[in-house]
């Protein structure tokens, strides 16, 4: 019989001591509703959840049968970039935003994953790119629900016309 973990909750929310196994998965691989995947000790397991969900470092896969799976962000290749102040810093992270690139917002400075045309640009804009090997957990846009944490859900039912009525009226 195949474990399935059927509930993603929180970091700091489920009981920590009913861990049974760890997962250790990319950002990219944190974003599933239903796959199979593997534990940290090599066991399978189903991941079916009702709907996709962005899981975070320390966050609990309920098992069905009892217990969780803790929920690890792997480590990866990753430019840690910093300015020399915050104008400068504001200046680049537009930069990386008119690219729509995921970026981690830090005390300080933005993360993004490693790409060497990317750095060239941050350098030519005079920022200090450094490597890091880190979990990467990027905002998840201003249109995500709920500040982002388990919700990549984008309703845009919203009306985007400018239906505006204006009377003149001359003296």
């Amino acid at each position: 019989m195949t474990r399935r973990a059927v509930q993603a909750i929180p970091a700091g929310q489920w009981p920590e001591a009913e861990a049974v196994a760890t997962v250790t998965l990319s950002h990219d691989d944190r974003f599933r509703r239903r796959i199979r995947l593997t534990d940290d000790a090599g066991a399978a397991f189903l991941l079916d959840l009702p709907r996709a969900v962005a899981l975070e470092h320390g966050d609990g896969l309920a098992l069905e049968e009892g217990g969780f799976i803790r929920v690890a962000a792997a480590c990866e290749k990753l430019a840690e970039v910093r300015c020399a102040d915050a104008t400068d810093l504001a200046r680049v992270a537009w930069h990386l935003g008119n690219r729509h690139l995921a970026v981690e917002i830090r005390d300080g400075a933005v993360r993004l994953r490693w790409d060497h045309v990317i750095v060239d640009m941050l350098h030519g804009l005079g920022a200090a790119v450094t490597a890091v090997d880190a979990p990467f957990s990027p905002e998840s846009g201003a249109y995500a629900a709920g500040g982002g944490h388990h919700h990549h859900e984008h309703g845009h039912d919203h009306d985007h016309g400018h239906h505006h009525h204006h009377d003149h009226h001359h003296h």
